[in-house]
């Protein structure tokens, strides 16, 4: 398989999100390549897959092939993790208005 390194931005609901994708972040020896996402956002602020604002994330290469990009597949992960009860409430929470 290709060496892909692969670096972008995607802004997910006002938020900015830097990915860097490596598809061969080290061989398998049962053939397969693992591949690795590095993802942070701006400022660190949380998302629906971590608090932090940060998220290393290992999968097999060929799992990204349906997605196209990685930040397709990132998209996807947001969306499908933000349908949580735990995200639902942090936005709620975040977007009340509070006067203290």
């Amino acid at each position: 398989m290709k060496d892909i390194d692969i670096k972008s931005i995607l802004i997910w609901r006002e938020i900015k999100i830097k990915i860097h994708y490596k598809s061969n972040y080290f061989d398998s020896t049962t053939g397969f390549s693992i591949a690795h996402f590095d993802i942070t956002t701006e400022n660190r602020v949380p998302l629906p897959f971590t608090e932090s604002g940060y998220r290393s994330h290992f999968l097999d290469a060929s799992e990204l092939e349906e997605y196209g990009t990685p930040a397709n597949f990132v998209k996807a992960w947001l969306e499908e993790s933000a349908k949580s009860k735990e995200w639902k409430a942090y936005e709620k929470k975040k977007n009340q208005l509070t006067l203290f």
